[in-house]
């Protein structure tokens, strides 16, 4: 499989993960907590995977880190709007 195909799919599943895993914990944490531990608990679970990986660790840590930094920015974004849109009563 072609790396650049493969980067896709490590950003594309990031990407759901982390907003899904966000979304359900949106509803016992407010947005900003839920995105952040969203973000803990995904990068707890796939880090300790990563220490299973042999001689491919370093490879596994760049398809789960990267995407998951990537991705960061605009988890967080969401969750600000948000908590904006809760405060304004939207």
């Amino acid at each position: 499989m072609n790396l650049g195909v493969a980067g896709l799919f490590a950003l594309a599943y990031s990407g759901l993960v982390l907003f899904a895993l966000a979304h359900s914990l949106r509803k016992i944490f407010p947005p900003m907590r839920a995105a952040l531990t969203a973000f803990a608990l995904s990068a707890t679970v796939h880090g300790a995977t990563t220490l299973f990986a042999g001689d491919e660790g370093g490879m596994a840590l760049a398809f789960w880190a990267v995407p998951h930094l990537l991705v960061l920015p605009l988890l967080l974004l969401s969750a600000r709007r948000q908590a904006a849109r809760a405060a304004d009563g939207r």
